[in-house]
Formats: C-alpha cells, sequence, structure tokens
C-alpha cells in the first residue's frame, strides 16, 4: 500500500519489512532508526506498546490509547501516532454512536479500538481469556472487563475481534465465539484480521445473518492516515485498497 503511494506521488523511498524480536527492539531503534536511515515505521503487535520508550514525542490521542502503530519524524524527532482508531471508525458505513459492544482482545490493537468507541461514546465490554489480559485496560479507560468463558451472557449491537485468532497460519479458522452464539443475537461483527479476508468468525458470522465488516476496511483507512504522516500527502483509500488487494491475491 506504501509503496503504491510513493509511486502515485513520485516519492524517492521504499517501504520494507523489519522483523525485529522484542528482546531486540532497544538495538533495532539505536542501530537502525536513530541513525536516520529509516524515515518512519509501522509498528504491528508484539511491539505497539513497548515501542513507545524509544521514541520522543507521542501524539496525545496515541498516549491516551497507550499504544503506537505509526513513528514518523518531525523537527529532527521521533514522533508516535495511532492511526488503528481512525482506520477503526472510518471502516463503519453508519453512525455507531451510543451502541452496546463487547471487544475480544486485550492488547494494543484492542486498546486503539476501545478509545475509539468511548470517542462515539458506546459502552464497552473488553473480554479477554485471563482477567490479566484486560486489567491496563480496565484501569486506564475505566470500561468492563469479563473472561470469554462469560461471552453467552452478552448480547452486543457490535462485536469486534481485536485479537490474531482467525489469522492465516496457526491461527486461521479459529474463533473465540462460537456459531451457536449468533443465535440469540445479530451483532455488527467486525474482525481486524485482514488475512484471510473472510475468518471463521465472519463465516459464523455471515452464516447466521449477521452484518459483518472485513479486516481489510480497516487496514487500508489506517494507512492512509499513516501515509499522511509520513510524506504529508493525501493518497486515495481505493489506490491503497487495490494495492493490498493485489497483495493478498498472491
Amino acid at each position: 500500500m506504501h509503496r503504491a503511494g510513493f509511486r502515485e506521488f513520485g516519492i524517492d523511498a521504499k517501504y520494507d519489512f523489519f522483523d525485529v524480536p522484542p528482546e531486540k527492539l532497544a538495538e533495532f531503534f539505536e542501530k537502525e532508526v536513530r541513525t536516520g536511515r529509516i524515515a518512519g515505521l509501522s509498528v504491528s503487535i508484539p511491539h505497539k506498546i513497548e515501542v513507545q520508550k524509544f521514541l520522543d514525542e507521542i501524539e496525545d490521542s496515541a498516549k491516551k490509547i497507550g499504544a503506537v502503530n505509526t513513528v514518523f519524524r518531525k523537527n529532527g524527532k521521533l514522533v508516535g501516532a495511532n492511526t488503528d482508531w481512525l482506520g477503526f471508525l472510518n471502516s463503519f458505513d453508519e453512525p455507531i454512536d451510543g451502541k452496546n459492544a463487547v471487544v475480544l482482545g486485550g492488547g494494543g490493537a484492542a486498546r486503539a479500538l476501545v478509545f475509539a468507541l468511548l470517542e462515539r461514546k458506546c459502552a464497552v465490554t473488553v473480554i479477554t481469556r485471563e482477567e490479566w489480559e484486560s486489567a491496563a485496560i480496565k484501569k486506564d479507560f475505566g470500561v468492563a472487563t469479563d473472561l470469554i468463558s462469560n461471552l453467552s451472557e452478552y448480547s452486543p449491537e457490535i462485536l469486534v475481534n481485536a485479537t490474531p485468532l482467525g489469522m492465516r497460519g496457526a491461527f486461521e479458522n479459529k474463533s473465540f465465539v462460537p456459531a451457536e452464539f449468533f443465535e440469540k443475537c445479530r451483532p455488527l461483527v467486525f474482525d481486524i484480521v485482514y488475512s484471510p479476508r473472510e475468518t471463521k468468525l465472519l463465516a459464523d458470522a455471515r452464516a447466521a445473518g449477521c452484518p459483518t465488516i472485513e479486516g481489510l476496511r480497516m487496514l487500508v483507512n489506517q494507512a492512509v492516515a499513516q501515509f499522511e504522516k509520513f510524506t504529508g500527502e493525501e493518497i486515495s483509500p481505493a489506490k491503497m485498497r487495490d494495492a493490498a488487494l493485489a497483495e493478498l491475491a498472491k
């Protein structure tokens, strides 16, 4: 997506993948980022929270979220931002203000989605496998929390998967939500996993007649906001979506 953006605007830059283990994150910033060779970074799991330690400034929204997915340079400083929450909100076709929402997961992505939902005055419950996984979100955002074993007690209007479960590979064809859950309620189901495009969660929800939103929407929309942070240019979401679809097709 970002390479397509660079071509669109004639920007002499490249966008590469850096496989950085958690124990090597400090060394990566010291040797690769602080040297000036890298102008910006997209930050993925599991670094979205830990990366904050290595930045000079953090934007207010990212501070409130407590997680960073975008690093860019501004006035010689490394600045952290979060575009996940914007990408999430821009993926809905209808207003979600005041809805009752359940978020599955307690990591950096979940924090961004909780922040976004609270911005729209939604009633939010965060559900995780273990109590410790949601403790920080409960403390920082004041939302209700519960365990996945109690999911059947809920009937949300919006259900969001903010975990890697369902992702291509070891987590594929898996879901925290049993198919029979959708027999009693028909929430709007949003899965932030984008590969495969149709996860088991989305397939089960669609089979039950629930409206769904695929993770590709959020992926594209957060990247659009991220590209503007990197370059100052506004790119068409359609351009990035086409690039993403071409890559996923491979």
